[in-house]
């Protein structure tokens, strides 16, 4: 509130006051009426004062808040980013999604700037001058009105013209920050295939459209502004013109001539950018359109009104009827009518050829997506009445792909725990195998693992993803080819290490590699959603079906399809 009344009202006193206050005393020199002189030179005195104590008011508590907002904001934003659907994040460039939400900030910040101190002051400043003028010379207040409608119509008009434009720039901003931070995020691909000219071709070719929308932009917006300038130039010759004849015939005292040119020059520089005031407003709300759609749409899988903490005390998975098919694709059923019962402590191990659903397994009982049917049980409540965050609290997961924060291996490892004592930290590292190549790094726990862990090779993302879980502690596991990018020595390292793990734990493992699962307590195969076998790896080759067949065709331990 102080600074929507103290930035504007030092305008006032500032740009108005102090301008028709000194003119005033220049004027009384015609006279000579000294004790006038004084009066008002120390009427513009106090107006310069009040106005720069106003303004460092109004400043300081427009910085206060406008800190809060972008805090508030930012914090809000991002929580509602985290909020989204998994797959959401798929489809997103994620370097994209970060200009967003940067513009986003940016704007939001941009507009409270742009009403407070350009639009506040701008309506004070011209307004309250114009009034002066129309109290002492009607016809240059209504000439002056005129110039400011004839500027309101034009920028108007030529707002229209450069709307598609505008939109075009901006779709294509978002297009080259998306093409290049997927270029960057993929140097690696890039430099390996060679392809650095093909990614700058693509780049150039999005950049070359942008170039072409952006001169017709900017041609359109210089003819306006070229025509606004001989708008406000003729106006400030016809209006001296007048002053000049209304000097001669003593129909406008001196002071209020001088203030009347003062303030038309100072009119005009306003009124120039009176344009910019109103595109500053249509290219804002356009920066911030993009988040603000996304945010518009809520997640998809969200908590019901009276969901309850889920406190596992047995770890029991039951899985009942369930089918799953992609939204995008309802005609393809990737879970078919599967039922699945899991109990406490047993650990269960999942196996079949791409597509069989194995992953779609744990992103459903996770909540990462809703079955389209059925029901997934945990310890007897049904996954959909508890809260995401107590579900997953309760599960430890490594995905086949583990991504790392862009910190260091201490807080990566952290992360399953974020009270974890030193202690604590390395024994999970040292359980996951991954306490002795920390330990030849140069900053050992402190060195910094680069963005999604691009510093450490596969393997040893994949120990770290292990060693957070093991730091978690949670009752229920679920491993997503964990164990893929190990090399044969590690993988029995880590087996045993898991196997420590997964005691007295509802445990599903998903694998390729088969000599993974192959001393798990069950194993499933799935084709086509359905489970088609289950039983120890002993009863599978015994069967010799589809188990038996993945397991005489592995090379190197891994499935060939």
């Amino acid at each position: 509130m102080i600074m929507l009344v103290g930035i504007p009202a030092a305008a006032l006193f500032i740009d108005t006051a102090l301008p028709y206050f000194l003119s005033q005393a220049v004027g009384t020199l015609t006279t000579g009426n000294v004790h006038a002189l004084w009066n008002f030179i120390a009427l513009a005195s106090g107006a310069a004062v009040v106005g720069v104590i106003l303004n460092l008011i109004g400043f300081q508590s427009a910085i206060h808040h406008e800190s809060l907002v972008r805090r508030d904001l930012a914090n809000s934003t991002v929580a509602k980013l985290l909020a989204k659907d998994q797959d959401f994040f798929s489809n997103q460039k994620i370097g994209a999604l970060t200009g967003k939400f940067i513009d986003f900030l940016n704007a939001h910040v941009g507009l409270q700037d742009l009403l407070i101190i350009r639009t506040l002051t701008f309506i004070l400043s011209v307004g309250s001058g114009v009034a002066i003028i129309f109290t002492h010379t009607p016809m240059l207040g209504f000439i002056i009105l005129g110039l400011i409608v004839i500027l309101v119509v034009q920028v108007r008009v030529s707002m229209k013209l450069r709307a598609t434009y505008r939109t075009e720039r901006k779709k294509l901003v978002g297009e080259v920050n998306g093409a290049a931070a997927d270029a960057i995020a993929n140097s690696l691909t890039v430099k390996t295939f060679a392809n650095e000219q093909y990614e700058l071709s693509a780049l150039a070719k999005i950049t070359e459209k942008y170039r072409d929308v952006y001169r017709k932009d900017f041609r359109r917006m210089s003819v306006e502004g070229s025509l606004r300038i001989f708008v406000m130039s003729s106006v400030q010759i016809i209006a001296v013109a007048l002053l000049a004849i209304l000097l001669i015939n003593k129909k406008v005292e001196l002071g209020i001539a001088i203030f009347t040119i003062a303030y038309l020059q100072r009119i005009a520089s306003q009124l120039f950018s009176l344009g910019d005031l109103i595109n500053g407003y249509d290219r804002l709300f356009i920066q911030a359109a993009p988040m603000t759609e996304i945010l518009e749409h809520g997640p998809l899988i969200n908590d019901q009104p009276n969901a309850k903490d889920l406190v596992v005390r047995k770890g029991e998975i039951s899985l009942e009827n369930v089918d799953y098919t992609y939204r995008d694709s309802p005609d393809v059923k990737v879970l078919d009518n599967f039922s699945l019962q899991i109990p406490m402590g047993q650990k269960v191990g999942v196996v079949g050829v791409s597509g069989a659903g194995k992953t779609t397994l744990t992103k459903l009982l996770l909540r990462f997506d809703d079955i389209t049917s059925g029901t997934i049980r945990i310890d007897g409540f049904d996954i959909r009445t508890i809260t995401q965050t107590s579900l997953r609290k309760s599960i430890a997961y490594v995905p086949q792909d583990p991504a790392l924060f862009h910190r260091s291996l201490r807080e990566n490892i952290a992360y399953g725990d974020l009270t974890a004592s030193e202690h604590q930290i390395h024994q999970a590292a040292q359980q996951a195998n991954a306490l002795a190549f920390i330990e030849k790094l140069p900053h050992g726990f402190d060195t910094i693992v680069g963005e999604r862990g691009v510093k450490l090779s596969g393997g040893q993302r994949q120990r770290i993803a292990i060693a957070r879980a093991i730091l978690k502690n949670a009752p229920i596991l679920v491993l997503d080819e964990a164990t893929s990018a190990l090399d044969s020595q590690s993988e029995k390292l880590i087996q045993d290490a898991l196997a420590k793990l997964m005691k007295n734990r509802t445990s599903i493992v998903v694998a390729h590699r088969l000599s993974t699962i192959a001393k798990l307590d069950r194993i499933i195969v799935l084709d086509s959603g359905k489970i088609v076998e289950q039983g120890t790896h002993k009863d599978l080759i015994a069967l010799h079906g589809t188990y038996a067949t993945l397991w005489a065709h592995q090379s190197g331990g891994f499935i060939e399809e």
